[in-house]
């Protein structure tokens, strides 16, 4: 089978570059005589060609110029080029695959498309009204163009369902899972040292956005006993835009003035890897998620997961998770508390968490993704 990859947007630390790169490298080495062919963006093509040397069935066309390449005024004209160009690349593949957002559909193969969630519509979560306006037309032209859709969760699905009951093609849940690298990993004398990490600490991974929750996390941290905060910390390893970090750190200056709260800023995979299996608890209690792939990563390490009580985090966390409600401050602090003094509940929260992570492999993402290929041809 040829497959055609769109990956103009590959090589972050996004959860959606995540799940790119590992659904690629796992249908490349599935044992099947796959050819791959990424179609790359002109300045990121040398990256990703090295990123996936050691596969000798993938091929990486780097053929699609920035959408600003002319200047912003030009840029609805640099889409069109850019969609003639992938449309060009891809006339003799068996189909293609739109791993996320894009700006543009091409033409020419049977398409598959991965829509991860349906958030940029709601304006509860503080995305620009750009955004909000721009996004469904995106993500209505993606459903008239797909032969099929994947996505990570039966929530997900639900929401497209729900948001364009006109679309009654295939749509396909292929969970998410973590890497291979996620493994119970000793917290190295470098690294604490590094962080300034106490013994006993509690962790929130994720973007500094609004959908995280970050602020009533934090209000819930300062809400617990001074004693208990003096003994403990709660650490977040944040990732995203610099401004919105300095917002954050602006806003919420008094609670963050705690000593007990670490913000540290993109850590490296490995440096985390390492925090996660330290901590008492991951906590997740955002106020929505497609898949929650942090939950997975955690449980991997062998780390107790608090996450919310919505969207598609019931279904990820299953019985492993110990669950709360993302808009009660209360609900969160009495978890925090919970996983920070009952050594017993951690205990078993780190076993339930394992054996539930077994279930998740990107081996059976890429396979279920090849199912789909293969019913679209």
């Amino acid at each position: 089978m040829k497959i055609a990859y769109d990956a103009i947007l590959l090589l972050g630390r996004s959860g959606i570059e995540r799940y790119a790169r590992e659904l690629i490298k796992h249908v490349a080495a599935s044992g099947d005589s796959h050819e791959l062919r990424l179609i790359s963006g002109t300045e990121y093509g040398g990256a990703t060609k090295e990123y996936f040397r050691h596969l000798p069935n993938v091929d990486t066309k780097s053929v699609i110029p920035h959408e600003r390449l002319l200047g912003a005024p030009l840029r609805l004209l640099m889409r069109s080029i850019q969609r003639r160009r992938f449309s060009t690349a891809i006339r003799d593949v068996d189909v293609v695959h739109i791993l996320g957002p894009t700006k543009f559909v091409p033409s020419g193969a049977p398409l598959v498309v991965t829509i991860h969630d349906l958030f940029p519509m709601d304006a509860s979560f503080g995305l620009s009204a750009e955004m909000q306006r721009r996004f469904p037309g995106r993500i209505d032209r993606q459903l008239k163009a797909a032969s099929a859709v994947v996505c990570p969760s039966s929530y997900v699905a639900g929401t497209i369902r729900d948001s364009f009951p006109w679309y009654t093609g295939p749509i396909a849940v292929t969970p998410l899972a973590a890497s291979d690298a996620f493994t119970p990993t000793e917290l190295s004398d470098h690294v604490r040292r590094k962080h300034a990490i106490h013994d006993r600490f509690v962790l929130f991974v994720g973007r500094v956005d609004p959908r995280k929750n970050i602020p009533r996390m934090l209000k819930a941290w300062a809400a617990l006993s001074r004693e208990l905060r003096s003994q403990t910390q709660f650490v977040l390893l944040l990732a995203g835009d610099p401004v919105s970090l300095e917002k954050l750190k602006k806003e919420h200056h008094d609670v963050l003035s705690d000593p007990s709260i670490r913000l540290i800023y993109e850590v490296p995979s490995s440096e985390m890897i390492q925090l996660l299996s330290a901590s008492r608890a991951l906590v997740f209690a955002t106020l929505g998620e497609g898949f929650g792939l942090p939950v997975i990563e955690a449980m991997k390490c062998g780390c107790p997961v608090i996450a919310s009580n919505n969207t598609s985090l019931p279904e990820v966390g299953g019985d492993a998770a110990l669950y709360v409600d993302p808009i009660d401050v209360d609900s969160i602090a009495n978890a925090m508390q919970k996983c920070l003094t009952d050594d017993d509940a951690v205990a078993e929260m780190r076993q339930r968490g394992l054996v539930h992570a077994q279930q998740f492999t990107w081996h059976e993402t890429a396979r279920k993704t090849l199912d789909v290929y293969s019913s679209v041809m």
